[in-house]
C-alpha cells in the first residue's frame, strides 16, 4: 500500500492534472469544493469512495481470479492516494502537504488499515472459491466460510464509516485554514 502511494506521488509529476480531478470521487481530490461543501456531503463523499472499493473487493473475491484482482484494487487505491498527495504538493507546495496531513491523512490511515484487513480476508475467501474450480476438489460447502467473510467485511465497512466520520470532523476543524 505504501509503495503504491509513493509510486503515485512520484507519477503525479507526469500525469495530466485533469485526470486527478476526474477521479475525485474515488480519491477525494476535489479540494476546491471540499472546503466549501456541506459537512454531511463530506461524509457521503468519503463513505461513497470507501464503499466503491469495499464492494469491488467483495465481488472480486467471489471469482476464480479474485486472488489476483483484489490486490490490484488496493494498488489502484494506493496509487490514487499518492497521486492526490503529489498533486497537492505540486500545485500548493507545503500548504498542500499540510492539508494532506491535517485533513486527509487521519481518515486515509484508518481506511487503508481497513482495506489491508479486507485484502487479507478477501484473499483467504477467494482462495477457497478458486479451489472449488479445481478438478477433484474435495472442498466442502462455502456457505459457512462466506457467512464469516461477510460478517468480517461488515465490521470493516462499519470501521470505514467511522473513517468517513473522521474525514468529516477533520475537514470541519481544519478546512478554514486552507483556501485553494
Amino acid at each position: 500500500m505504501i509503495l503504491s502511494m509513493v509510486l503515485g506521488s512520484i507519477y503525479a509529476n507526469y500525469i495530466n492534472l485533469n485526470i486527478i480531478k476526474r477521479l475525485d470521487v474515488l480519491f477525494l481530490s476535489d479540494f476546491d469544493n471540499r472546503n466549501t461543501q456541506n459537512i454531511i456531503y463530506t461524509f457521503v463523499s468519503s463513505f461513497s469512495s470507501h464503499f466503491l472499493f469495499w464492494i469491488a473487493m467483495i465481488f472480486l473475491s467471489t471469482s476464480f481470479l479474485g486472488t489476483i484482482m483484489v490486490p490490484l484494487i488496493l494498488i489502484f487505491r494506493g496509487v490514487g492516494l499518492g497521486l492526490t498527495a503529489g498533486y497537492l504538493y505540486l500545485i500548493y507546495s507545503f500548504k498542500g502537504v499540510a492539508f494532506y496531513i491535517l485533513v486527509l491523512l487521519p481518515g486515509i490511515f484508518i481506511s487503508s488499515a481497513c482495506f489491508i484487513f479486507m485484502l487479507i480476508n478477501s484473499e483467504k475467501f477467494s482462495l477457497k472459491v478458486a479451489k472449488k474450480f479445481l478438478p477433484h476438489s474435495n472442498q466442502e460447502s462455502l456457505w459457512e466460510d462466506m457467512v464469516v467473510y461477510i460478517k468480517k467485511s461488515g465490521i470493516i465497512l462499519f470501521v470505514l464509516s467511522i473513517s468517513s466520520l473522521i474525514d468529516m470532523v477533520f475537514m470541519q476543524l481544519f478546512s478554514n485554514l486552507f483556501i485553494f
